[in-house]
């Protein structure tokens, strides 16, 4: 009878033994994380070397917004999780971007957006910025497989919609000015009578050899303002070759301020022989034209300039 007791003492204590000895079920995040990068452009105008301009050249895209977006039940499959992570970042000074988002070793699925924005399409010269017209750039959506470990290169390139249209394929011609320089003399000249007298006018003479200024409001290549120079010919005769855009391109005005700068000279007399009398010395203040509206094939002729203000020293 003690032997029975014994033995079924020694069983109990085993079948304790086994039970302490069982370990609970811990579970185990099977998540990760994928880094999703890129780079973001937008084209831009250039001039295209041949007197044209093309809009193919790319420069980066700053401040864009880029969003990944992650649904839970893709990120715990067979689970009951609902909603969605939302990553989000936003590109450089130099278009790029990366994001850090949770992802697990199956792959989820990702939707990734890159925002779209207004902005002005601009043209770059030499490396100078000159802001141009308004233009939309539509950003895109589209769906990636992600891999916690593993990174996905995202790039992305704008091209401009223009709500304004551009100058992205001006024809580049030439346009000619020309006009004459004078300036105001002493003309003796006869009062006929009994007896005739000598009298005194003004008279103009044209000044050879001499520099004009002109400012052209919009130069189709800078797309700013641009100043040329000519010299007076034996005659007194100027002439600018300019370059110009054809009329009704959007965004060129083209106008032209002409002018001589003052003149320290002396305002002479010319006598009845035609011989010149040196006058006294002073200055011819500054004289101009405008003419506008200078585009393809225009001739202006008869752009004259004349100093006629005279200040004695």
């Amino acid at each position: 009878m003690k032997k029975l007791l014994f033995a079924l003492s020694f069983a109990t204590i085993l079948v304790s033994c086994k039970k302490d000895k069982n370990t609970d079920f811990t579970a185990t995040d099977v998540t990760g994380t994928s880094n999703v990068k890129g780079n973001v452009s937008k084209n831009v105008i250039t001039p295209n070397g041949f007197g044209g301009f093309t809009n193919s050249s790319r420069v980066p895209a700053a401040g864009v917004n880029v969003t990944v977006k992650v649904n839970k039940n893709s990120l715990y499959p067979n689970s009951n999780a609902q909603g969605a992570d939302i990553y989000t970042g936003t590109t450089d000074a130099n278009g790029n971007y990366s994001i850090p988002v949770k992802t697990n070793a199956s792959g989820v699925s990702a939707m990734i957006t890159i925002d779209g924005f207004t902005a002005t399409e601009d043209t770059l010269v030499n490396g100078t910025t000159k802001p141009g017209l308004l233009a939309s750039y539509s950003g895109t959506s589209f769906n990636r497989t992600l891999y916690m470990g593993q990174n996905a290169q995202i790039d992305y390139s704008f091209t401009a919609s223009n709500i304004i249209s551009n100058p992205n394929n001006i024809v580049v011609g030439t346009a000619v000015i020309t006009g004459s320089l004078s300036m105001s003399v002493i003309k003796e000249f006869t009062v006929t009578g009994f007896p005739s007298v000598i009298n005194y006018t003004t008279a103009d003479v044209k000044v050879p050899n001499h520099m004009v200024y002109m400012n052209f409001s919009n130069d189709p290549t800078t797309q700013s303002a641009k100043t040329y120079t000519a010299t007076t010919d034996a005659n007194g005769y100027y002439t600018f070759t300019v370059s110009t855009v054809a009329n009704g391109t959007p965004g060129f005005s083209q106008n032209a301020d002409i002018w001589a700068p003052d003149f320290a000279t002396t305002r002479d007399t010319v006598k009845l022989s035609g011989a010149t009398v040196t006058g006294p010395a002073g200055v011819f203040q500054m004289t101009s034209t405008n003419q506008n509206s200078i585009f393809n094939g225009t001739i202006r002729n008869a752009a004259h300039l004349n100093y006629f203000s005279f200040t004695a020293n």
